[in-house]
Order: C-alpha cells, then structure tokens, then sequence
C-alpha cells in the first residue's frame, strides 16, 4: 500500500520533469524582417539663415470716426469694397450746420453794414470809418487850437480861462476819438468772430460726409441709418494693403547681424505663396524683458494677393554656411512635432530624431548627427520601429 502511494506521487513529478525540458529546448521565433527603400545622405552646406515667424500687417489700418456729431442718413459702403482716397463712407444729416452757417454769415454782414463798410471789404483801418473820422478831425482841431494858445498864455496875452477851456475841450475830444475809435474795433472784432464761427459751420456741414482717409478696403462697417454718431464712434474700419509689414522679433544673439536692407524670404501660411520682402525698420534698442530686436520687413501688394492678417514665416540669410543633411522628404516621419528618420545599420532600423531646418522642393534640410551617404528608409512603413530588421528592396 505504501509503494503504490509513492509511485503515484512521484509520476506527475517525472511528468512535469519531462516538459520543462522539452520546453526548453525549444527556439524562439523571430519576426520576418520588413522590405524596405533606402537612399543615401547627403552633407551639403547651405548659407546661415535666421528662422522667425510673424502676421502680415497692412500699410495702414483705421477705424474711422466721424469730425462731428450727427444721425447717419446715408451708408456709401459694405465690408470688402475698395475706395480711394477721399471717397465717402458715410453721410450724416447737415442741415442744422448749414442753417447755423448762414445765420453766422448774416449776423456778419449786418455787424459790418453797421459800421458803414462794404460787406466785401477785408481788414478795417477803423480811422476811415465816418463816426472815427469825424472824431478823430474835431479831436486834431482842438489839438491845434490848443497849440496856438499855449504860447499866448505863457505871455499872458490870453486869460488862464480861455486857455483852461482849450485844455478841456481838447482832452474831450481826443476822448471821445478813442471812445470812438475802440466801439469800432470791438464791432470789427464781433463781425470777425462772427465770420469765423459761419466760415467753421460750413466746415461742419462739409466735414458731415466721413470721407476715407486713404485709398483701401472697408473691413467692416460699424453704424447703419438712423444712428448717432460722434468723433468718439468708429463707423468703419479701413486697411490699405497694397504694402504688408511683416513684425519680426530678432533673438538678441542675432541682432547685430539685421541691417536695413537686408533680403527676406516670406513663406505665407495656408497658401503655396513665397513673397520677397525687405528689412525697412529695425528697433533702436533690444527689447530688455524679451531680449530680442523688433524688426519690420515690408512686402509689396499692389495686386493684393495677400490678405493681412496672414501668418506668415521668415528666412534671413546671414553671413556665413551651416553643414547639414539633405534626405527625400519622403523618409521623415512626425509625430507630435517631434521628426525621425529610420538608418539602416546592418540590417537593423535605427530610428533617429532630427531637427527640420527647412524643406526644398522635394528635399529636406536636416540638423542631425548623420554621415555622408548614411543608408536612410524612404516611405517608412508603418509597421517599421526602432531596432527592427529590414530587408533593402532594390
């Protein structure tokens, strides 16, 4: 009974025995190598350029607002039309401001009636008007009656009454000329201020049109019919394209290399769009909270071709080359921003993360740590990782 026990334990020990060994001896399996297209690296050396991003401005942009106050009766334009320069925008009720200018103007014309004086006279001498020239005369006649006493009374050929008499008549006269002469002036002064005030109600009339500052297109319009409007309300928003500045802010390691003039290659965002621009305004003083050189480059856009607003990329070429790598486009991967390329190092994929300078047509530009003629995967498939084998399809 105790040996049929024993046997019976020590069988499934035997067994178990048994198939490790068997398990043992056997070979893992390798995956099958994946068919791939290589092509060779190239080193090229390729001019320093300085890579900046920015939005195309317009030339000019403004939110235009009305010179006086009023109720718009009349909308001269929509969203997307193109004025000239002067052309007008809006209309808004002047017939308060023309009734204000002939009232002005008719006050004016009856002050210097008054005085005597053709309407279309310009500056008044005040002595040729009649009430100071008669003054003025009776003044100059006691004034010379007074000298010819003078001496008499200093020999005592005239009594002091005759001779105190021509005093007084004399300083009352010559009162009553510069009484005289000074009501004049201040009418002078009322009817000239009365021509101003008319001369500015007639501008206000004129300036009732809100006219375009500068040729453009109306971005938007911001006051309809029947509204009131006043200096302090923008009506409509106008931008002048036919010039776009590109704001760049230049790194400050940079800065002393950025001169006025300089070429600027401009790669405008959502189009296949290359512009030529140029270095126009350079900042007299590094930014000290960012450290970079504020930098304009303007790019011409007579046909208007591009719109502002734009986000656009920049290339400055500096002094100097940078040796990089030159592989098909074909052979980078991206995922989350970050570029690979796959080499090919005895059978085995390498995947490698590079730095994308630029692209070229169908080539790109590559800052890596790769040799001239390195064996590159072209078209990686998706199944291809980092260490797996491959087999080069010719």
């Amino acid at each position: 009974m105790t040996n049929r026990i024993s046997t019976a334990l020590l069988f499934p020990i035997l067994l178990a025995g048994c198939g490790g060994a068997h398990a043992e001896s056997e070979t893992p399996r390798l995956d099958p190598p994946i068919a791939v297209s290589v092509t060779g690296a190239h080193r090229i050396d390729v001019p320093q350029t300085l890579e900046l991003e920015g939005t195309l401005e317009p030339k000019h942009r403004a939110r235009v607002s009305p010179i006086v106050s009023g109720h718009v009766v009349e909308v001269r334009v929509e969203r997307g039309d193109v004025v000239a320069a002067g052309a007008p925008l809006m209309v808004l009720r002047a017939t308060d401001f023309r009734l204000a200018a002939r009232a002005a103007a008719a006050r004016a014309r009856a002050q210097l009636e008054g005085l005597g004086v053709d309407a279309s006279t310009g500056d008044v001498d005040p002595d040729t008007i009649a009430d100071v020239a008669a003054a003025k005369a009776d003044w100059e006649a006691k004034r010379d009656q007074l000298a010819r006493i003078e001496p008499l009374a200093a020999q005592g050929t005239v009594d002091q009454q005759t001779y105190d008499r021509a005093r007084t008549d004399e300083a009352a006269a010559r009162a009553r000329y510069r009484a005289t002469r000074e009501r004049v002036e201040a009418s002078f002064s009322t009817y000239v201020a009365l021509s101003a005030e008319a001369a500015m109600r007639r501008d206000d009339a004129a300036n009732a049109t809100v006219r375009a500052p500068f040729a453009g297109s109306v971005v938007e319009r911001m006051a309809d019919v029947g509204e009131f409007v006043g200096p302090q309300t923008p009506v409509v928003e106008l931008v002048d394209a036919s010039e776009l500045r590109l704001e760049l802010g230049v790194p400050e390691r940079a800065s002393s290399r950025i001169q006025v003039g300089q070429h600027v290659d401009v790669a405008v965002d959502g189009t296949d769009l290359r512009l030529d621009a140029v270095v126009r305004f350079v900042s007299a003083a590094i930014d000290v909270q960012t450290r970079m050189l504020t930098i304009e480059a303007v790019v011409p856009n007579a046909d208007g071709q591009v719109r502002a607003g734009h986000f656009a990329r920049a290339r400055i070429a500096l002094d100097g080359t940078r040796n990089l790598v030159s592989v098909p486009t074909s052979a980078l991967t991206e995922r989350a921003g970050v570029y690979r390329i796959y080499v090919v190092t005895n059978g085995v994929a390498e995947a490698r993360v590079v730095q994308l300078v630029a692209r070229e047509g169908t080539e790109a530009r590559l800052e890596a740590d790769l040799a001239e003629g390195a064996t590159v995967v072209l078209n990686p498939p998706r199944a291809l990782a980092d260490g797996a084998r491959v087999v080069v399809q010719h």
